[in-house]
C-alpha cells in the first residue's frame, strides 16, 4: 500500500493521526520497512494537490467546494470525497482509492479567486467559502456550511467575496446573502453586506430544503433550522 493510500484508508475510518503499530499493521510489512515508509510520508494537504495535480495534468481545473474547505482547516471531520471542479468531463471515479466528484465549470471562472499549489490549483479560503454557499448540495447542508463560516470567517476578505458574488450573476449574490445571513445571525466577524431589497424574492438558506422554520428579513433568506441550532453547531 502506497504512503497516501495509508493516509486515505485511515481518514475514510475518520481519524487524523495514528500510530506507528497502526502503520505497520495496515501496510503488512516488517518494523524497518514500516519505517522507511513513514520517512517519505507527507501530509494530506501536500499529497492531495500532488495527486490532483498528476491526474488532472494537462486540464483546466481547480480542488474545490468540500475538499478545498478541509485543506484550509474549515471542517471539522475529514472529507473521504475528492471535489475538483474542471472545465471537462472527464472518465475518472477515483484519485488514489478515494471516490471522486466532478463539478463541471465555465473556463472563465476556473480559476476565479484560485490558487497554484503544487501541481495543482485550489479554491483560496474566499473561493471555498464562496462556492459553499454557492453549491449548498454539495456542501452538505446548513450545517456544514455554517461550521465552515465560522472557522473561515475572521480571515475571509467580504471585498473578494463581492467580487466573486458579482462575477457569478444571481446565483453568486444569492451565495453572497446566504452567507451574510449566517454571519450577521450567527454572529460572526465577517463584514458581508449585499444590497438586498424588500422587493427581491426570499431565497433558501438550503436551496434543497423547502422547511421554514425563520425568515431573515434583512437579507431575505429562509431558514430550514432555528438560529439556535446553528449556533450550537458552531459553538457560538
Amino acid at each position: 500500500m502506497r504512503q497516501l493510500e495509508l493516509i486515505d484508508t485511515l481518514m475514510a475510518e475518520g481519524r487524523e493521526e495514528f500510530t506507528f503499530e497502526d502503520a505497520k499493521t495496515r501496510l503488512g510489512r516488517s518494523p524497518s520497512a514500516t519505517a522507511n515508509a513513514l520517512r517519505g510520508t507527507s501530509p494530506t494537504t501536500d499529497d492531495l494537490p500532488r495527486a490532483v495535480g498528476a491526474t488532472f495534468d494537462g486540464r483546466q481545473h481547480r480542488i474545490a467546494y468540500l475538499s478545498a474547505a478541509s485543506e484550509h482547516g474549515l471542517l471539522t471531520h475529514p472529507v473521504r470525497t475528492i471535489f475538483v471542479a474542471c472545465t471537462d468531463q472527464a472518465r475518472l471515479r477515483t484519485i488514489s482509492r478515494r471516490p471522486l466528484r466532478i463539478v463541471i465549470e465555465r473556463a472563465e471562472t476556473i480559476h476565479l479567486e484560485a490558487e497554484p499549489v503544487e501541481h495543482s490549483w485550489r479554491s483560496t479560503l474566499e473561493r471555498a467559502l464562496f462556492e459553499s454557499a454557492l453549491r449548498v448540495d454539495l456542501t452538505g447542508g446548513a450545517e456544514r456550511l455554517a461550521e465552515a463560516l465560522a472557522k473561515g470567517a475572521s480571515e475571509a476578505d467580504p471585498a473578494r467575496l463581492a467580487r466573486l458574488a458579482t462575477a457569478f450573476g444571481a446565483r453568486g449574490l444569492a451565495a453572497e446573502r446566504r452567507l451574510a445571513s449566517l454571519a450577521q445571525a450567527l454572529a460572526l466577524p465577517l463584514g458581508l453586506e449585499p444590497t438586498v431589497t424588500p422587493r427581491q424574492p426570499v431565497i433558501r438558506l438550503d436551496p434543497c430544503d423547502d422547511r421554514v422554520e425563520w425568515v431573515d428579513g434583512a437579507f431575505r433568506v429562509a431558514w430550514n433550522t432555528t438560529v439556535d441550532e446553528l449556533r450550537t453547531v458552531v459553538g457560538n
